[in-house]
């Protein structure tokens, strides 16, 4: 009964929990039998109402609410999506959305028109990668271009990111390219926030002349990230400072407690007006005012929904004379972000906002007399420093398991560069962005953006150090999802509670490191067009082929391998040749002509070509296990383990299922 005000906050919990059961599925659950589950549960936990099962019966409802609620926004979400390719074609479409303010371009269309596609058939939004825009295009504008469409792209392995399932979230039912020069059939009509984006995004880049400095500049100010060049990206990341690309909780509380201060302190320099009025409150007000109109400049992305109603929230305290700010309002943000976007919990910007927020508080919670004692006898700079280094220690250890599972990198001196950076940030580039913003209608940006450059060139030197130091990054194989359940499972344990019972939470996060430590990678790859194969030995990626791109890279991160190359003829790890590659037992046939030499010794064999089943009676052994282009194309990837009973196959199909993101023709 000690626990008794911290049940609370267990309801977004469950709520998440019925969440990831719906999409953890694979099949589409009924909406009405979903909505019959949530009532009777509903019932259930009214009917125990005085009963000591009652929390068990309410902790039942939510989570079927959850699960409802999660099917109901899919059926919301349902739009046509492009099933084969289609093209060359006419398309044109109203640009919502645009990742860059230089070519080459990746837009989303909305309102498409695609002339060899019926109305009913044409997806809602379409995404187009174009080498330029026409003059005076931009989001808003109309226009129209010869493309071939694509369905969108499926994982690359099973089990993996799934891009069709966020595109679908996003109204996106098609990708393509455009195959000649974009017409402009209508201007903007209006600005609007995504147009004011890139005004603002044109304005820097055109003040800051070094391209990482002014990618870096963009995306703190506007979110828009398509002009940091990458090997800035890869050092910021390799460094463990990617959070502060991601505007979030530091970026939305910076601007709003600088607006808070800079209003009340202006408001304070009138006796008349600070001695008559609530001058607190209106600063109050007008931080809450900026905190919303920098998370729209922002993108309203998920970590900037959470910073803003954790801040707004906060605000809002004030506003109301209570001051009390702890979990409660973590748990207000989560259940507001999970109400009105269910797919974010699947996210790793949700998951790793999340998991950083909670541990911090619950942390601070525990920590806060004896940091207002120790602010007594040392003063604030040492307290600063300390608190500095204790939340990177905090926010990297509750985000590790969660990397873990969505990128299986960790940053080995994420602490040292995030000492450095953190108040860089927070002192130096962000005051200077607020002010840029404040003067640019004036025209009088480029002193501002000149201190923030300057800044910005501090952080991006630190990141470029402290990511080419040795063994400056660890890469393994994902977690497993169970992994990443039982270390949230045991992470909110460990944080909700405030008893001692709360260190039980601690056997889940040592079962997460258990279930990271066992996860074996693929030992054999083959995407669904048969256009790549891979296997995984000695820590080595070995490919079919020397040219594979994106997918090359997406497979050595998910092996967790050091590296990866082209096997050759004679390479212990995958010997190639222009037709086909071997390795002890597994044949890779890239043309008909290898088929009858390898397919009659191999035990597994994985071919870029329909094989028939004349010719498997005729080439192939019997017992052999032969994952074809045909096969391929049906169930999509396909991911073998090779154990000692034998191979594991996993396929595409069988994790995704037939879900409405999911445009896979399936086993006939």
């Amino acid at each position: 009964m000690r626990e008794r005000d911290r049940w609370a906050l267990w309801l977004p919990v469950f709520f998440a929990l019925g969440i990831g059961v719906y999409f953890s599925l694979d099949f589409e659950p009924s909406v009405g039998a979903t909505a019959a589950g949530a009532g009777l549960a509903g019932l259930l936990a009214a009917g125990l109402r005085r009963s000591a099962f009652f929390p068990a019966g309410l902790a039942a409802a939510i989570a079927a609410a959850g699960l409802f609620w999660a099917g109901l926004h899919t059926e919301l979400a349902r739009a046509p999506i492009l099933e084969r390719p289609v093209g060359p074609t006419e398309v044109s479409g109203r640009i919502v959305r645009q990742d860059r303010t230089e070519g080459p371009f990746r837009v989303v269309l909305e309102d498409a028109h695609v002339a060899r596609l019926t109305p009913e058939r044409t997806p809602e939004r379409l995404r187009l990668r174009l080498a330029s825009l026409p003059p005076g295009a931009g989001p808003g504008a109309r226009i129209a271009v010869l493309a071939r469409l694509q369905p969108m792209p499926q994982p690359a392995l099973p089990g993996g990111y799934d891009p069709a399932r966020r595109a679908f979230f996003e109204g996106i039912g098609a990708t393509g390219f455009a195959l000649g020069r974009a017409r402009l059939l209508e201007p903007a009509e209006d600005a609007g926030i995504e147009r004011l984006r890139h005004r603002i995004a044109a304005r820097i880049g055109g003040a800051i002349a070094d391209p990482a400095a002014a990618g870096v500049a963009i995306a703190l100010t506007t979110g828009l990230r398509g002009d940091l060049p990458k090997a800035a990206h890869d050092a910021i990341r390799d460094a463990g400072l990617a959070h502060l690309l991601a505007i979030s909780g530091l970026h939305l509380g910076l601007v709003a407690g600088l607006v808070f201060a800079a209003v009340r302190a202006a408001l304070a320099l009138w006796p008349g007006v600070a001695l008559r009025y609530p001058v607190k409150k209106w600063a109050a007000a007008a931080a809450i005012a900026a905190g919303l109109f920098y998370m729209l400049l922002a993108g309203a992305t998920v970590p900037t929904q959470r910073a803003f109603l954790m801040v707004a929230l906060a605000l809002l305290a004030v506003l109301v004379d209570r001051l009390e700010i702890g979990m409660r309002l973590v748990a207000l943000a989560a259940f507001a972000v999970l109400a009105l976007d269910p797919y974010a919990l699947t996210t790793a910007s949700f998951q790793l906002s999340f998991a950083a927020v909670v541990a911090l508080v619950a942390v601070y919670e525990r920590l806060a007399p004896s940091l207002a004692g120790l602010r007594s006898r040392t003063g604030r700079a040492p307290l600063f420093l300390a608190a500095t280094l204790l939340t990177t220690v905090v926010a990297t250890l509750a985000t590790a398991p969660f990397a873990a599972h969505h990128f299986g990198r960790i940053a080995a001196y994420g602490l040292a560069a995030n000492l450095i950076a953190v108040p860089l940030a927070a002192f130096w580039i962000m005051p200077a962005a607020i002010l840029a913003m404040a003067v640019m209608p004036l025209g009088l940006e480029i002193w501002p953006l000149a201190i923030m450059e300057a800044g910005i060139d501090a952080v991006l030197w630190t990141a470029e150090t402290v990511s080419a130091w040795p063994g400056a990054v660890h890469r393994f194989p994902p977690m497993p999802v169970a992994g990443a359940v039982a270390a949230a499972a045991g992470g909110l344990w460990l944080c909700l509670w405030q008893t001692r019972w709360r260190f039980l939470g601690i056997g889940g996060l040592a079962a997460a490191l258990a279930i990271l430590a066992s996860a074996h990678p693929p030992d054999l790859m083959a995407d669904r067009d048969a256009r790549l194969f891979a296997r995984h030995a000695d820590g080595r990626l070995y490919l079919s082929k020397p040219r594979a791109g994106f997918l090359g890279r997406v497979w050595t991160e998910a092996a967790g391998a050091t590296e990866a190359s082209a096997g050759g003829p004679g390479s212990s790890g995958l010997s190639c040749d222009p037709l086909g590659c071997s390795a002890d037992g597994v044949a890779i046939v890239l043309r008909h002509e290898a088929l009858e030499e390898d397919c009659r010794r191999a035990a597994i064999v994985l071919s870029a070509v329909t094989i028939s089943r004349r010719a498997r009676r005729r080439y192939c052994a019997e017992e052999a296990l032969i994952v074809d282009r045909q096969r391929l194309r049906r169930l999509g990837a396909h991911a073998i383990r090779l154990t000692p009973e034998g191979p594991v196959v996993e396929t595409d199909w069988d994790r995704r299922g037939r879900r409405p993101w999911v445009a896979l023709a399936g086993p006939q």
